[in-house]
């Protein structure tokens, strides 16, 4: 009973800590002050609120251009400490009606913290200054958060009043002193800190909640010159940088936590080694309280490597950073990963501008038995670069799960790289989250927007490389999310499927072919029934009729989220079997070191 109230407070730490940004002078060892401080917040309730709603104009139209702030009033105290302003972007549907998830243009996702049932929140809406109602969607994305500075209307005050016995009444918050605006609630729902049901916890669960951790954890903030071996517990703040020239190795049984909106950037010759084991795999993941953790929580991992793009640009993020262009290649080793989970990555920066678990620039890039898990905006996303990458999971994922752009695995010409055990699977809206207006399995991009670039000429130079990748022995399960395919190949990307099944989607795989005529070849390929391909993509076979794993473990058919004893096994029903086929057909790589639990 001690150890296990020892634990409790050592995650309870991290939480307090995720939300501490002043660091005040002290002993070293001294952590009296913050056990105390956990001692006292350990029995004080706190509720995490998941509220999605439509901003209107005066016109009771949607706002598709429009932000949505909430803070506490001027002495209110409603809002957990720490969490300062919150915003969200409104969507913005790119063509067609809006799909049949109630995504629309307008919506907005808040989620926020209170230790009360009840309290007023001051509510702002602005729209951007650079662009109308009416203005395309790719223009509105394209704009920087600054632009979002319009006053729609006055503050209004946002009453909140929780009913525990029917946490998803949308009747539990109301809006007032709003003229010129309003907000339609589409829907809420709450959750207790404290309430987590998790049962028979895999190894890496045990990790990723600090179930092994003693003490408290190290701060990493600011910038990282010297190379640093992490071990134990670290929280990140802020945005953290590695400078050019440091490697940062992490021990196997490592929890890194991220505090809200921090993220983690190794820029251009710095290096991250993450290799664990499956005793003992590495996590990186959110500093929220257990149970409260959700989607976009913090920002995640990036890399930003010299092994060139078909673009020079700049990276997501506050702080861009700039990548691509010509380069050696492959290029330097930048980023190895083993037995790693990143999850509850993915926070929005500006509107169509959302970091992932796991973005990787112009990188050289080593991945094998690696997780990307519950990530707002895409699982694992590259821009340039290259890898060699097997046996990758990537579950519960809001956006696209593999997403690779700019010339991906194009250094090597007529193979490209080659990502062999692939498996993703998407969760069910009712396990939290809001999901993007076009969920893929894949996307895959040979370029950026079509430049009309003749791609993968032997001649060619690296800006006319683009992404070229085979897919070899995968497993897509979707969960029916309108507009969402199970892979769509576009903008001169050569593409090579194999030995594969997708399944749940709200439709097939899509090839688009534009000026940089996009390739793609499948092989042993087979899909839903009544599904087709978009464009031209030979030899997929669409008759699978019903989920074609052993188990979901519960999640897309029973909504336990991945709580249950009971956890997925990706291995091919005996109907779908053969050799070499599917994600799982090397065994269940990801068993007992994989994470499940959906917050």
């Amino acid at each position: 009973m001690k150890n296990s109230f020892k634990k409790s407070l050592v995650v309870l730490s991290i939480a307090l800590m995720g939300f501490t940004t002043v660091n005040c002078p002290g002993k070293k060892d001294d952590n009296t002050a913050l056990l105390l401080a956990g001692l006292f917040l350990l029995n004080q309730p706190e509720y995490t609120v998941i509220l999605t709603g439509t901003l209107r104009g005066a016109d009771n139209l949607p706002m598709k251009d429009g932000k949505v702030t909430i803070a506490d009033v001027a002495g209110g105290g409603f809002l957990t400490g720490g969490q300062g302003t919150i915003s969200d972007f409104t969507t913005c549907v790119t063509a067609g009606a809006p799909p049949a998830n109630g995504t629309a243009d307008g919506e907005f996702t808040l989620l926020f913290k209170t230790p009360s049932l009840s309290g007023v929140l001051d509510f702002t809406p602005n729209d951007a200054a650079s662009a109308t109602n009416a203005s395309s969607c790719s223009t509105i994305t394209g704009l920087a958060a600054s632009d979002f500075t319009n006053v729609t209307g006055p503050t209004g005050q946002l009453a909140v009043n929780l009913d525990l016995n029917d946490r998803s009444n949308t009747s539990q918050v109301s809006l007032s002193g709003n003229t010129g605006y309003s907000i339609t609630v589409k829907s809420i729902s709450v959750f207790v800190k404290g309430e987590y049901t998790l049962q028979s916890p895999t190894v890496g669960e045990n990790v990723c909640d600090g179930g092994r951790l003693t003490g408290s954890p190290v701060i990493k903030s600011g910038s990282i010159s010297s190379s640093e071996t992490w071990s134990g517990g670290i929280l990140l703040q802020g945005t953290v940088f590695v400078e050019s020239g440091a490697t940062i190795t992490v021990t196997p049984g490592t929890a890194v936590f991220g505090q809200r909106g921090s993220s983690i950037f190794f820029k251009r010759g710095s290096k991250l080694v993450s290799n664990g084991t499956a005793a003992d795999p590495i996590c990186w993941s959110s500093a929220s309280s257990l149970g409260s953790r959700f989607p976009g929580d913090w920002g995640g991992i990036v890399t930003i490597g010299d092994s060139g793009a078909t673009r020079a640009s700049n990276t997501e993020g506050t702080t861009p950073q700039g990548y691509g262009g010509t380069g050696s290649l492959p290029g330097t080793s930048n980023l190895e990963m083993s037995y790693t989970i990143i999850e509850f990555g993915g926070n929005e920066v500006a509107p169509g501008d959302e970091l992932n678990n796991l973005s990787m620039y112009a990188s050289n890039t080593t991945l094998n038995h690696v997780q990307a898990h519950r990530g707002l905006d895409d699982q694992f996303e590259a821009w340039g670069g290259t890898g060699a990458w097997s046996n990758i999971l990537a579950t519960g994922g809001l956006d696209d799960d593999l997403d690779l752009d700019e010339g991906f695995g194009g250094s090597t010409l007529g193979s490209g790289a080659t990502i062999t055990n692939f498996i993703s699977h998407k969760y069910i809206a009712a396990c939290g989250g809001s999901a993007s207006t076009d969920p893929h399995g894949l996307e895959w991009d040979g370029i950026h927007s079509d430049g009309g670039v003749a791609c993968n000429s032997p001649s060619a130079p690296l800006l006319a490389r683009c992404t070229t990748v085979t897919l070899n022995k995968f497993t897509l399960i979707g969960a029916g999310i309108a507009g969402g395919t199970a892979g769509r190949i576009r903008e001169g990307a050569q593409a090579t499927l194999t030995n594969g099944v997708a399944y749940g989607h709200a439709s097939g795989f899509r090839v688009d072919t534009a000026t940089a005529v996009t390739a793609a070849t499948a092989t042993t390929v087979r899909g839903q029934s009544g599904q087709s391909t978009t464009g031209t993509l030979n030899t997929v076979t669409y008759d699978i009729t019903s989920l074609p794993i052993t188990s979901d473990g519960g999640i897309n058919t029973e909504s336990n989220c991945g709580f249950a004893a009971t956890k997925p096994d990706y291995t091919l029903k005996s109907g779908f079997a053969a050799t070499g086929f599917g994600g799982a057909a090397d065994g269940k790589w990801w068993e007992n070191w994989a994470v499940f639990r959906a917050r």
